[in-house]
């Protein structure tokens, strides 16, 4: 592959020392580059071959999308691709994150690897959360998580959850996240939900700081529907989309997660190791006393 878009947090600093060097190397080994034209203004003029696109339109022009952040700007990147299956490549230079695949670092080593195509593609789960108000309906997506809860109401949340249309039960919470098996390491973790593994098949249901000590993280199919209805009257209930995107719904309003019908594609080096990405990210490097590995 050797026609490249790069889609960046512009707000960090490194960026603008890092994307001159990224773009005149990809050019010197006969790679075409497009940018966002988010990238291309007084902080950085692109030569003449690089071509600048709305994010709107990149995706008919690339063959591999490059993340240049942390996982925020990933699920960016995410919602920029949409459906049009284009591998994303994450630039760690974010804080704590799991999705960049490559530190900046090492970008230019990875880049060597995917132009010879040395790499795999790995499918990210995508949710599809619709959500009903009345007699309309309007479907969102998100790689990571969808959160409800009470938003700018000092009550908590009195959240009713069905699966399949099958009851679960009802949740007394300040909210409630459903994940992928990407999002568990994400706002779901830090509410005591499990770490999933990615490829695995399922989601994730977890209460945020529930009123009853009983309530706990569900892990059920992918294939299941997740109905959310709300048992008592209240307005500004918060509805958050990857930690990214925000509404405000009412009481009234019927909110169902489901898999979506397409995924995001990860791009994997050869050396890629989850778990090892789970020791580094979460401290876990001690050793128990008396074994030898």
């Amino acid at each position: 592959m050797r026609t490249f878009g790069i889609v960046a947090n512009f707000r960090k600093p490194d960026l603008w020392d890092l994307l001159p060097k990224l773009v005149s190397w990809m050019l010197e080994r006969g790679c075409s580059v497009a940018l966002t034209d988010r990238l291309a203004g007084p902080n950085y003029r692109p030569p003449k071959e690089v071509k600048v696109y709305s994010t709107a339109t990149i995706t008919r022009h690339v063959e591999v999308m490059l993340s240049i952040g942390g996982d925020g700007t990933i699920l960016s990147t995410a919602r920029i691709v949409g459906k049009a299956k284009v591998p994303i490549l994450g630039i760690h230079m974010g804080g704590l994150g799991f999705l960049a695949e490559v530190p900046a670092a090492d970008i230019f080593k990875a880049m060597e690897q995917v132009i010879e195509g040395q790499f795999r593609l790995e499918e990210r789960m995508v949710l599809a959360v619709d959500l009903q108000h009345e007699d309309k309906v309007e479907t969102y997506y998100a790689v990571n998580d969808l959160v409800v809860d009470r938003g700018s109401s000092p009550r908590l949340l009195h959240a009713k959850v069905e699966v399949s249309g099958r009851r679960l039960t009802d949740y007394v919470a300040d909210g409630l996240i459903v994940a992928t098996p990407t999002g568990s390491t994400a706002y779901s973790l830090a509410a005591g939900g499990p770490i999933v593994v990615p490829n695995l098949e399922v989601l994730t249901i977890t209460p945020i700081c529930p009123h009853s000590l009983s309530a706990r993280s569900i892990v059920v199919p992918s294939t299941d529907k997740i109905v959310v209805r709300f048992n008592e009257t209240q307005e500004g209930i918060g509805l958050t989309l990857d930690g990214q995107v925000k509404f405000e719904i009412d009481s009234e309003a019927v909110v169902t997660t489901r898999r979506a019908t397409w995924n995001i594609n990860m791009v994997r080096l050869p050396d890629s190791d989850y778990f090892q990405v789970l020791r580094t990210k979460m401290g876990w490097s001690g050793e128990a006393r008396g074994v030898r590995t």
